[in-house]
């Protein structure tokens, strides 16, 4: 009777793994398919390294896009609807004045991406700036498949320079250096310091 038993267990496991086999070779068929069964875009972007991009260039990174509509000097800058800190701002002082980002990343994956303001930093002369919070946002947050988070990031720093923005999130293996396009810069009359 046990043996019975056994038999019957050990042929129902065979099943269930001989089951679980031919359904992965049917899925693994077709890799532009999703878990979901739709079509997948992601992953077309790089996975890991990293990647330098240009303003108003979107920029595939893995399941994400990273799209940086501005990053420039400013005297009055764009408030974000949701500030990462309640504080009142600092003016700048004698000699600064204030650079903002206008940042989209979009999650084209099935994974939520978590994206967040503090994983951006910005380089403006010779100097690592981090973001002015009361300035900056909103908060950090996880963004489903098909959704995109926009950023204003604000940094404070020595006026007349040219900025560079570094993006390192903890989702990619890589540093991702966004630069102004040096024809648009003499254009609007930014550049270098002389």
């Amino acid at each position: 009777m046990r043996l019975q038993k056994l038999l019957q267990v050990l042929a129902l496991v065979c099943l269930l793994i001989a089951l679980l086999g031919a359904s992965l070779s049917i899925c693994g068929c077709d890799s532009s398919k999703g878990a979901d069964g739709l079509s997948d875009d992601s992953g077309n972007g790089a996975q890991s390294g990293n990647v330098e991009g240009r303003v108003g260039e979107t920029i595939p990174l893995g399941d994400a896009n990273i799209t940086v509509e501005a990053l420039e000097e400013t005297f009055q800058p764009k408030q974000p609807s949701q500030r990462l800190s309640t504080k009142m701002a600092e003016s700048p002082g004698a000699g600064e004045s204030l650079y903002q980002a206008h940042i989209r990343v979009q999650n084209l994956g099935v994974t939520p991406l978590r994206v967040d303001p503090l994983d951006f930093i910005c380089l403006i002369g010779e100097r690592l700036v981090s973001i002015e919070p009361a300035l900056s946002g909103p908060l950090a947050r996880s963004i489903l498949r098909n959704a995109s988070i926009d950023f204003v990031l604000t940094y404070k720093a020595k006026a007349g320079l040219t900025p560079e923005l570094y993006y390192n999130p903890a989702w990619y293996d890589g540093t991702i250096k966004i630069v102004i396009d040096s024809m648009g810069a003499e254009e609007s009359g930014g550049g270098e310091e002389n």
